[in-house]
């Protein structure tokens, strides 16, 4: 059998976050396939990846599409009706982006993130990722209902999901919630964990580390926390201060907060509650922070506090157990299920819970090695997981496949 031509989309920006990071894991992740079963190409729809990506050995090719193509695409996709949609794909049998593709003589299209531009593919056939269903687990947060997100999320679900090839979710719940949820068959669905950073185990590898010292530079003159994450009202960083303030109040313990992540619309109100609780001396909003920094960030804190609301699973438990670091975590089904008993769990309707962990943790060194070394097990768990292996069965059954058509 000849390799198949697969085609790797990377279409996520570098100040995602979490999801830069993860769909990065998965880009080299296929740089392990051998060259006898796939022969792997590279595309991305953002200029700037293209350097980004070369500093981790990969060469990606820029899909830039004018304005008129993707309003074509765009048309293509609103249209349900079948005499309407015939009359177009006549005028234009494939979508500019397919044509791409095909041009290429792509057999199969890896997204790695997930993205509506599956719903672009009439022919080429594809495999998706489903990071998470959180718009149907907590569908009461404005993010999810801003611009009727929420439509918009369960229309793309349900026209890329049936039509798959493979499905790739984060965790067991993912994969229930998927089967259940649109009614996906079980085998098409795979269970391929997240890892952390690429820069953060590669941090732990080799063993360097910056000279920054974090509380110099930000100005803290207390012990801090460290919270990573984008300003959505779903990340709860409203709870992490009332946290802040409960552990002052109940045991006279004054500890800060450094906060990095870009703004998604809710920065401007967990400021200001900021200066409600009257936290402005020892809370910190650095922003999108380098790579090489995030490591100290984490070393230097007291403990990774992650009181998000959605799941199931997340990176940033991951990092902190690399880098050795105590986590506190959302006690909600999924992420206690990542976590296992390498966190300490918080009530995310009562703060006074962050603040009596956070207390037996200064007060406990014991404990703190206990959950560094709880969390350097759960790590071995993840990473015996195979997931170049489950991305090569995947591969090598389409492969099969592909070979009964010309």
């Amino acid at each position: 059998m000849r390799p198949i031509r697969l085609a790797v989309i990377f279409d996520q920006q570098i100040r995602a976050g979490g999801g830069y990071q993860q769909a990065l894991n998965a880009a080299l992740l296929t740089k392990n396939l051998s060259e006898h079963m796939v022969q792997t190409f590279f595309f991305t729809t953002l200029e700037e990846n293209v350097s980004t990506l070369v500093g981790h050995g990969i060469q990606a090719e820029l899909i830039q599409l004018s304005f008129f193509q993707r309003a074509r695409m765009y048309l293509r996709r609103l249209v349900t009706f079948g005499r309407i949609l015939k009359l177009l794909k006549r005028l234009e049998r494939y979508s500019p982006f397919e044509r791409r593709l095909i041009q290429q003589n792509i057999d199969l299209v890896y997204f790695l993130a997930p993205s509506s531009w599956t719903r672009d593919l009439d022919e080429i056939n594809y495999i998706t990722t489903v990071w998470d269903l959180s718009h149907r687990d907590d569908p009461e947060f404005p993010e999810v209902r801003w611009n009727r997100q929420f439509e918009a999320r369960e229309r793309n679900y349900r026209a890329l999901l049936p039509r798959a090839t493979a499905i790739f979710v984060d965790s067991e719940l993912g994969k229930k919630n998927v089967v259940h949820r649109y009614g996906i068959d079980e085998e098409r669905v795979h269970v391929m964990p997240f890892q952390a950073a690429a820069a953060t185990r590669e941090s732990k590898e080799t063993g360097s580390r910056s000279s920054i010292d974090v509380r110099a530079k930000y100005h803290l003159d207390v012990p801090n926390v460290f919270y990573p994450a984008q300003f959505w009202a779903h990340k709860n960083h409203v709870y992490l201060l009332e946290g802040l303030r409960a552990l002052e109040q109940q045991y006279g313990l004054r500890i800060g907060a450094i906060f990095s992540g870009g703004d998604q619309g809710n920065l401007a109100y967990v400021k200001s509650y900021v200066r409600k609780l009257d936290l402005e001396d020892r809370v910190r909003f650095v922003g999108f922070v380098e790579n090489e920094e995030i490591p100290e960030l984490y070393r230097q804190s007291v403990a990774l506090v992650m009181p998000s609301y959605f799941g199931p699973t997340n990176l940033p438990p991951l990092e902190a157990f690399e880098l050795g670091v105590p986590v506190l975590y959302s006690d909600k089904s999924g992420l206690r299920d990542q976590v296992g008993d390498a966190a300490l769990l918080m009530d995310l309707s009562d703060p006074v819970s962050m603040a009596d962990h956070l207390k037996n943790l200064i007060e406990d060194p014991g404990l703190r090695s206990k959950l560094v070394e709880a969390g350097k097990e759960r790590l071995k768990y993840f990473d015996s997981m195979d997931r170049v292996g489950i991305l090569k069965r995947v591969l090598e059954d389409f492969r099969r496949r592909r070979q009964t058509w010309e």
